[in-house]
């Protein structure tokens, strides 16, 4: 049962936040803090996620979502030391320029590497089914797993706007991200009879010091006119992991500016 007249906070809520370090990780950390909720931050080993938890005041513990063992046990230590989980943010991705260091990740499709391929299906989707399968151990009635998608694993993207970048749009993420929707699907029907809520959150593009041809060309095919800010996604982070959202699973929200609109 959830109190009558829910409000939209974390205070005093156990929340373990997967991918806390990245672009967006960082601002829902320090938002879920100030919003007083007891948390664990996680990420990658290579990461900050230790100096940043001590910055913020909460917990922190290295996890590398691809791999089970780490998972398992980072997870199992995260419970511990939160005493249960009401809510678990599934927040942690491969991005291209993470995956340059590895081989070209922007390479045409016909000539697309195997291994970056796999890597990235390990990351993003393998991933999030490892952390969604150890969480689930422990989530009870009333609990709530979010994962997170992208506008790319909704709709094709528009490569004319990466004409001239350095970047580009690949087939493993979207590929990943639509499959992040479908087991989050997956994981509402399973899990609805306990109780346990899980949801998707698709972010469009992110503003991370981008070049202005790039944020011009964004900006052009998004009804709203520009890329997003961090800030705009912790809105719908908060409202699903409190009680707010306490009828709402098995769906994906949109924060796109209007981009799958068109």
């Amino acid at each position: 049962m959830t109190p009558e007249n829910p409000t939209i906070s974390l205070r005093g809520k156990r929340i373990l936040l997967v991918g806390a370090t990245g672009v967006l990780g960082r601002g829902y950390a320090a938002a879920f803090a100030a919003e007083g909720a007891s948390l664990c931050l996680a990420d990658h080993p290579a990461t900050d996620v230790l100096e940043y938890a001590r910055e913020l005041g909460v917990q922190g513990i290295a996890i590398d979502v691809a791999s089970e063992p780490s998972v398992r046990s980072g997870v199992e230590a995260a419970f511990t030391a939160l005493g249960g989980f009401d809510g678990v943010l599934n927040n942690a991705a491969v991005t291209g320029e993470a995956l340059a260091k590895a081989g070209d990740a922007f390479a045409p499709f016909e000539e697309y590497s195997l291994a970056l391929w796999q890597k990235t299906l390990d990351v993003n989707l393998t991933g999030t089914f490892l952390i969604a399968r150890e969480a689930g151990r422990h989530l009870s009635s009333g609990a709530s797993l979010v994962n997170v998608a992208s506008v790319y694993g909704v709709v094709g993207p528009d490569h004319r706007i990466y004409e001239g970048q350095p970047f580009k749009s690949f087939a493993a993420y979207s590929a990943s991200k639509s499959g992040v929707i479908g087991l989050t699907r997956w994981l509402a029907t399973w899990w609805g009879p306990k109780g346990i809520r899980v949801n998707c959150v698709t972010p469009g593009g992110v503003f991370n010091g981008h070049n202005d041809r790039f944020v011009q060309a964004y900006a052009n095919r998004t009804p709203l006119g520009r890329m997003a800010d961090r800030s705009d996604l912790v809105g719908i982070m908060l409202y699903l992991l409190s009680d707010a959202s306490s009828y709402c699973t098995g769906q994906n929200f949109v924060v796109d500016g209007g981009f799958t609109a068109w």
